[in-house]
């Protein structure tokens, strides 16, 4: 037994050097495998001496492989790829079902409306399925696991990561039936200026939005500002005013009235290391994402713009097995109606 223990003891620095020599520095290694600089040091310090021969060169901006140090690590990179072969072989067999948790990241809106309502589905056809949606309004708070899968607006391509463009989203300025039956609706922006404006930060920094759309947010009076996305549709909701939301909402509330034109759509990516896509439970979520945006039964994540106006259909005719964000029939009721239980609900929250 000491024997096996002894060698699991020099695999685990063997992984050590190997992330020391790619990161380029202790530092770097710890802060990668999330441990102390100290482990490190110890670690790589037991493989020298049992190999009784100096791998790297301590310098104040890093560390530089010695000779010997570059033949350990053509081996070692060899040992680490036959590991994460063994891993994908394994985790891909038919025998292994999806177990453990999968992080994902997104914005808030699209966690609260769009992915949360849809889980219900995917959590009861995959029991050991568990996830962490990590929403970032609480940098301070974040959930402890770094994120395997993100949902992007205007993603940027990196080296090793799949980028794939998922949905599309489009913007216009709402308001509910009931608020614009108190205070008439605006026909065009002009008018739309007069109403109490809700305003989310995050609208300014999206950069294929046309000039109207910064010169409005500069012109309304933001009765409200915030960098909650449910903050702003929540609000709309309970009749403060108006402010510009993607069109998906009016398929989810009935009770929203677009005002005017869509501006250009924001595309939003499912983002991901290629190498953990074989992974199967990361595969379920992948497969799942695909399914809450499917652009063939849900036109409001299409490129192409889709008036709300012409949303019914496509309501109607969604499979009831999927919950509301992933294209649940709900019944439709008046304003006046909706919007008093949806304060209920809120308070007792």
């Amino acid at each position: 037994m000491k024997e096996v223990v002894r060698h699991r003891s020099d695999l685990s620095d063997l992984h050590v050097f190997y992330a020391v020599a790619v990161c380029g520095g202790l530092n770097a290694a710890a802060r990668s495998l999330r441990v102390d600089p100290s482990t490190v040091s110890r670690a790589l310090d037991q493989l020298e001496a049992r190999l009784n021969a100096r791998l790297v060169r301590r310098t104040a901006q890093g560390v530089v492989l010695t000779k010997a140090g570059e033949m350990a690590l053509a081996r070692v990179r060899t040992i680490e790829s036959q590991i994460a072969e063994l891993e994908r072989e394994v985790l891909d067999s038919e025998a292994t079902s999806p177990i453990g948790a999968v992080t994902l990241s997104c914005s808030d809106g699209v966690g609260a409306y769009l992915l949360t309502p849809a889980l219900t589905q995917l959590l009861r056809e995959n029991p050991k399925l568990d996830l962490r949606l990590d929403c970032g309004l609480w940098p301070n708070n974040p959930v402890e696991a770094d994120a395997e899968i993100s949902l992007v607006f205007n993603a940027e391509p990196a080296p090793g990561y799949i980028s794939k463009p998922v949905a599309y989203f489009h913007y216009g300025l709402f308001g509910t039936r009931s608020y614009f039956e108190l205070y008439g609706k605006p026909e065009t922006v002009e008018e739309a200026l007069r109403h109490p404006f809700l305003h989310h930060t995050g609208q300014t920094l999206t950069s294929n939005m046309t000039r109207k759309v910064p010169a409005f947010q500069d012109l309304a009076r933001r009765r409200i500002e915030t960098n909650s996305s449910a903050a702003v549709v929540e609000g709309v909701l309970a009749g403060i005013g108006i402010a510009g939301m993607p069109t998906v909402l009016a398929a989810i509330y009935p009770e929203l009235v677009m005002i005017g034109d869509a501006v250009e759509p924001v595309e939003m990516s499912l983002v991901y290391h290629r190498d953990i896509e074989r992974i199967p439970r990361i595969k379920v979520v992948l497969k799942w994402l695909e399914a809450v945006f499917d652009q063939k039964t849900k036109p409001w994540y299409r490129r192409e713009y889709v008036s709300p106006s012409e949303f019914g259909p496509f309501i109607d005719g969604q499979t009831s097995n999927l919950p509301l964000g992933a294209g649940k029939v709900t019944e439709r009721v008046s304003a006046q109606t909706q919007v008093p239980k949806r304060r209920i609900a809120a308070s007792g929250v």
